[in-house]
């Protein structure tokens, strides 16, 4: 996952699409471009295979690499980050790297040495670039604790 180069295609859009603009709002790189309420598609060179946009269709017009039909999850049962502060350097790339700036460093516990925090998740998409981009395996994304078992496995590493 997050490396777009290993996939010809990672998700795609279909012909129900209806041009909505859920699947573009939410991408974390803005692969995907279109008319609005017409249709929409995904760059498969930009494309880092999040499955943000599968997630917030409700139109079923996304599929995977495989042809599944990506399925739409509420917004409130999505993975967020969280961030291990005993593991955190404070190296501040997985603030850098959000795009929706849903992370910041904070100092509240440790003076000396600012860590990451989600500071905004309302606006985490479950990307996994911070994720990907910690080089301490600070940061894991989990599905919220009251997603049932079913919905959380879908946030499973692949």
């Amino acid at each position: 996952m997050l490396n777009s180069a290993e996939h010809a295609m990672a998700f795609f859009i279909n012909d129900k699409c209806v041009g909505c603009t859920a699947c573009e709002t939410v991408c974390p790189v803005t692969a995907i471009n279109g008319v609005k309420k017409e249709f929409y598609f995904i760059d498969p060179k930009i494309c880092i295979d999040c499955g943000a946009c599968g997630r917030a269709c409700p139109y079923d017009a996304i599929f995977d690499t495989y042809g599944n039909t990506a399925e739409k999850v509420r917004r409130t049962e999505w993975a967020r980050p969280v961030v291990q502060e005993e593991i955190c350097s404070g190296c501040r790339y997985c603030v850098d790297i959000c795009p929706f700036e849903c992370l910041s460093m904070i100092d509240e516990d440790k003076p000396w040495i600012s860590v990451a925090s989600l500071t905004n998740p309302k606006t985490c998409v479950s990307c996994y670039l911070c994720e990907a981009a910690c080089d301490k395996g600070a940061i894991v994304l989990r599905p919220p604790d009251n997603v049932a078992p079913p919905v959380a496995a879908r946030f499973a590493k692949r």
